[in-house]
Formats: C-alpha cells, structure tokens, sequence
C-alpha cells in the first residue's frame, strides 16, 4: 500500500547546508547510513525510520537533476519530471527504501554504491587496499567526478602566435591505499564486530539478508580509518602535463577542455590569462599602439615605421599629420580563433615627436620659418 509522504528536509536529514557540494553530500550520507543501519540498531524502529529517511534524503540530494527540482520546487518537486522517490505515480513513495536510484541492480546497488563494492553476486568491494577472501573480486567504489579549473598565463606575442605549456598541477584523486572506500584492514586478524567475521549481514525482515558486510566491505576483517586520505577516499595528487596547445588568438578568460583530466575522470579546464601588454591595447581581435612620427614628417608627409606583432612595418603619413590621428592597418590585428585565416585590424595612434635639441642650422631655419608663419617664437 502507497502513501503520500509530507515534505521533508532532505538537506536537515543530512545535516548539511543547501550549499553543499557533492562530495559533501556523500560523506554525510555514508557516515548516517552506518549510523544507522539496521544491523547496527536490531530492533529500535527509530533508527530503521532514520535510516530510510537517510537513504531517501540521499536518493535526491545524491542526484543532480532531482536536487535541481527539489531546490526549485520543494515539496512539489516530483510533481515536475520522472526520476523522483517513487514506487509508482502520483507522488508516492513505496515501500521501505527506495532504492530507484541506483539502477536496475536495486538492492546490491544500493550497496554497492554505499559501502563502496560490490553487494552479493560473490563479489565484495568496498574497503580496499588489503586483501580479499578467496574468490571475490575487489571492485573500485564509485567516485564522484570533478572538473577542475587552472589558471594558465600567457603573453599576447604567445596569444598572436599560438604556443605551446607544459606545467605540473595537483588534483584531487581516488586514494589508492584504500581504493577510495576510506578505511583498510585494521591488520589485528580480528573478525568484524558488526558480521561476527562472516562478512554478509542479515536485517529485519529478511531486507539484507546475505548482503555484504557495510563494516568491513565482506572481508570479515576489523577495518580502520584509511590512513592514506584519512577516511576521504580521496588524495591530491600532482599531474604533470606537457605540450598542451594555445591555439592562436586565443582571449583572455577563454576555457579550454582537457577531458578526463580532472579529479576522479572529471574534465580539466584551462582558463587562459593574457597578461597585459606595455604597447598593445586589445579589444576583442583589434588592437591599439602609438607610433612615433618626427614632426618634419608629420608636417611635410613621408613614411614612419610601426611596430607590430608580426613585425615592422611601414606607414605612409600624410602631410599635417596631427598628434593622435589613428591609421587603420588592417590584417595586423589579433587572429580570429572563430574565423581561421582572418584577423583584426591594428590601430596606430600618431604620437608627433619634436627633437629636445636643435642644431644652429635647424634653429636658424625653424626661425625663418616662423618667421614666414608669423608664428610668435624666442630669437
């Protein structure tokens, strides 16, 4: 028989902040779920209600799409898409614990994915990293994957020229002492406390019946704390990656993705800095630069040289140039790394530039001239 079940604070149940990451969400849950387990408690209902409280709140908090509903829609959550705590339709919840989420192997999943191994099937996973009763299979537990985000600084020359880094970076990764279960063999030879050494359990009911040990993983062994990742499952570990390409034109804050390079399988991003330039200015795949122009060829007109990323190059200035005037040169801007083979345009602001020193035969003609110019000047 289905009944209805009022709204519950998954987030309270866990004992964590709604602002939670997966990782902590998880460690709650395992810590609770041992905390409770019904072999742990033999006949107190309370913990037995506790315990499939825990194992519900996990079920959505555990899972991405039904926590996003949960967090936007409360107690009406599984009213707006499939996926939720339910035995059938209609928002119900059926049975003792819901196990939907763990797929089609239920029970053992659910297991499995707790206690870190395998459940039945005469395999026993879980606390890894010592060995293991003849004829079972040590199995790694779940781990939850992570992109991880690194900073990688560049010059524009490398950013105009694409280029190529090698750098060495520390991520977080599956403990292999322990195989990510968090504890070991406590190495005393001493049967669990919990399966009296035989390594499967039986609950109330018959609802764990010949299922692995969740103490001690089905090795029947007294198991500790993983020395190791004291207990995370986790280590950070350094990963050296070399000829990594920066592709040409690349913009600053630009991500790139190196799959399967994160934490646990997740995804690695490099996030490119450009660092700012002392010459160039760059907006989008256009750039900005000075240039000096002598003011006898800002006056008369003639050539001027223009540095820029692909080299000198040089400008012809026109007669009566005057002090800021921008000349477009088009090609000579930043490439574009949407559009290959084609680029920005460079932009070259005059700056006049007028000798602190004069020869006698220069002053002697600027005199005449402004005399010409009836321009008021020192004799």
């Amino acid at each position: 028989m289905s009944m209805a079940i009022d709204y519950k604070d998954y987030y309270k149940i866990l004992g964590v902040p709604k602002t939670a990451t997966d990782k902590d969400i998880k460690a709650a849950y395992r810590k609770l779920a041992r905390q409770h387990h019904p072999d742990v408690n033999a006949g107190d209902k309370s913990a037995e209600d506790k315990f499939k409280d825990v194992g519900e709140a996990y079920d959505v908090l555990g899972d991405a799409d039904k926590r996003a509903k949960y967090d936007q829609f409360g107690d009406q959550w599984k009213a707006y898409g499939s996926g939720g705590p339910t035995g059938g339709g209609g928002g119900a919840y059926q049975g003792d614990v819901n196990f939907g989420g763990f797929g089609a192997g239920g029970i053992d999943d659910f297991l499995s994915s707790l206690f870190g191994g395998a459940a039945g099937g005469g395999a026993a996973g879980g606390f890894g990293g010592f060995s293991q009763p003849s004829g079972r299979t040590r199995q790694t537990p779940r781990q939850v994957r992570e992109d991880v985000e690194y900073p990688v600084e560049i010059s524009l020359e490398e950013a105009f020229a694409g280029t190529t880094k090698s750098f060495t970076l520390s991520v977080p990764d599956t403990c292999g002492r322990c195989g990510g279960s968090g504890a070991v063999s406590s190495g005393k030879n001493k049967p669990c406390s919990m399966c009296a050494g035989t390594g499967k359990v039986k609950g109330n009911r018959g609802l764990f019946a010949n299922n692995v040990c969740p103490q001690c993983g089905g090795t029947g062994q007294e198991v500790e704390v993983c020395p190791e990742c004291h207990g995370d499952g986790t280590v950070i570990k350094k990963r050296r990656l070399t000829d990594i390409k920066i592709p040409a034109g690349v913009p600053d804050g630009q991500r790139i993705r190196l799959a399967g390079q994160g934490a646990n399988g997740g995804d690695l991003y490099l996030k490119v800095i450009v660092r700012a330039h002392p010459q160039y200015e760059r907006q989008g795949i256009d750039l900005y630069t000075d240039f000096v122009v002598p003011y006898t060829v800002a006056a008369l007109g003639g050539e001027a040289p223009v540095e820029t990323l692909s080299g000198r190059k040089v400008l012809n200035v026109p007669a009566g140039t005057q002090t800021g005037q921008t000349f477009r040169m088009g090609g000579l801007g930043m490439p574009d790394i949407k559009k290959k083979g084609t680029s920005g345009v460079l932009f070259a602001r005059a700056k006049i530039s007028v000798p602190k020193e004069l020869s006698v035969r220069e002053r002697d003609l600027l005199t005449e001239l402004a005399k010409i110019r009836k321009d008021s000047v020192k004799a």
